[in-house]
């Protein structure tokens, strides 16, 4: 009887956390219709939600085979889509106006989240800028189909991205890499508030009525 009123009594006093996701891009528009460049020069959009580029680092010297893809041209709709043709590589650079504030104060556990439709057999490097500036870098596994992927920050990394600024996504592969994503945010918990003192005195009679029964029965 003990056991289980402790156990009662901790499980009301424990604080939980409950999961959140700010979207920043879900890609369902506006479109970007296949955005290609040349070899070592880069082709660049802006719109309404974000600036999109691409720049051709391998391959052969015409506009063929490097290719970024966004909004209603993708299969299904909504995604973010990067193809590169066998020999060909090219990076991405994608960028929003990521506004102060968008984390509440309180969150904990942050990440970067994205929905990976697919990646290929090769390994795919993300970069996170911010106003230009390095905040973190991670990978996607080689053949990641279907599944979130979340990569966690630390204090300080999160700190820098509550200011606001041009939050920057940079991607690039081995040669020949494709990739397609179906949204980018973040993730994060909220702690669930401290039981009331209302809350906290029922624990306590009920620690109390356990008590007084193993004394009858003693």
């Amino acid at each position: 009887m003990k056991r289980s009123l402790i156990a009662l009594a901790a499980a009301a006093l424990s604080t939980f956390a409950s999961a959140a996701v700010v979207t920043i891009d879900d890609f369902n528009g506006p479109d970007v219709n296949q955005l290609s460049a040349a070899l070592n020069t880069t082709a660049t959009v802006t719109d309404a939600v974000r600036t999109s580029s691409i720049t051709v680092l391998a391959g052969p010297a015409d506009g063929n085979g490097a290719y970024l893809t966004i909004g209603s041209n993708t299969f299904p709709t909504g995604l973010l889509e990067v193809a590169n043709a066998s020999g060909r590589d090219s990076e991405i650079m994608t960028s929003w106006a990521l506004a102060g504030g968008v984390l509440p104060a309180n969150a904990i556990n942050v990440a970067f989240f994205l929905e990976v439709i697919m990646s290929d057999g090769n390994p795919t490097d993300l970069e996170f800028l911010l106003d230009g500036g390095s905040v973190a870098s991670f990978s996607i596994a080689p053949n990641t189909e279907n599944q979130p992927v979340s990569f966690g920050l630390d204090a300080t990394q999160v700190a820098m991205l509550s200011n606001g600024g041009t939050l920057g996504l940079k991607i690039n592969g081995a040669v020949g890499w494709d990739l397609t994503l179906d949204s980018f945010g973040f993730s994060y918990d909220l702690p669930k508030s401290v039981p009331e003192p209302t809350s906290l005195a029922l624990v306590g009679m009920a620690l109390l009525a356990g008590a007084a029964t193993r004394r009858r029965k003693a």
